[in-house]
């Protein structure tokens, strides 16, 4: 019976807390009391790629696919790294449906087992400037 009371006690002294609230929460809104689009919202390296965007420059960080004439021994293709090595796909015909990776290292130019070459050069991939230091 004691139990039975201390049960009903505990139910009622929980409701007694409950509330509910139904009122909005405020929302971070921008200067004009609206929702902040993703261009005022932006910060850092995403700032820097919209901004890139906005100004027509649709592949900022060098990701597309890069086509163009075969590089030879005497003429490879070069590709500009930050790094000493960078990861490089090669689709060697245009009607394969897979990518040959190789590890590209600085130094001399390298073959892809079709017959492109490849030569590592010192420099930046990206076509946006990221850092005030950056050349």
């Amino acid at each position: 019976m004691a139990l039975v009371r201390a049960t009903r006690w505990l139910q009622a002294s929980a409701l007694k807390w409950r509330h509910f609230s139904v009122a909005p929460r405020r929302m971070a809104t921008a200067s004009g009391g609206t929702i902040p689009s993703d261009e005022e919202q932006a910060t850092g390296i995403e700032k820097k790629e919209v901004d890139a965007l906005i100004a027509g420059i649709d592949d900022p960080f060098n990701m597309s696919v890069q086509q163009g004439p075969w590089g030879t021994k005497d003429s490879p293709r070069l590709v500009p790294s930050m790094f000493p090595e960078r990861i490089v796909g090669c689709i060697c015909h245009e009607d394969i449906v897979n990518i040959q990776w190789m590890n590209l290292k600085q130094g001399p130019a390298q073959r892809c087992h079709c017959g492109h070459w490849f030569q590592l050069v010192k420099g930046t991939s990206l076509k946006i400037k990221l850092y005030e230091d950056d050349e």
